[in-house]
């Protein structure tokens, strides 16, 4: 029986990007997770929508995260900010290969910040 969480991590240290959860609490994490754009999969639903008062952007990617940093302890109110863009998490699950966690994987949406000047 294989175990690659060990495996994986030191992957994600290689290829990964720098995240760092700013908890609702106060405290904070960092690590390194792989993240991807979903769309690059399904582009129609993830397409930018117009409304009355300006366009809903629906940016959403997926992240993976080492064995030991446990996605399902982190809520809506948590804020993950990788290369200096701010996230929300969507979903989340655990992989697991023979029983053993070997890592995460998750949803986050990107959040975007209005501008202060947007009517002008």
């Amino acid at each position: 029986m294989n175990d690659f969480s060990n495996t994986i991590k030191t992957l994600l240290k290689t290829v990964g990007r720098q995240a760092t959860v700013s908890r609702k609490n106060g405290g904070e994490d960092s690590f390194f997770a792989v993240v991807e754009q979903t769309w690059k999969r399904n582009k129609t639903n993830f397409d930018d929508k117009a409304t009355l008062t300006g366009k809903v952007y629906n940016e959403y990617c997926e992240i993976i995260c080492p064995f030991d940093v446990n996605l399902k302890d982190y809520g809506e109110d948590d804020i993950f900010i990788i290369e200096g863009e701010k996230y929300k998490l969507c979903r989340c699950e655990r992989v697991t290969v023979f029983g053993k966690i070997q890592c995460y994987r998750g949803i986050i949406k990107k959040i975007r910040e209005a501008n202060n000047n947007v009517f002008i």
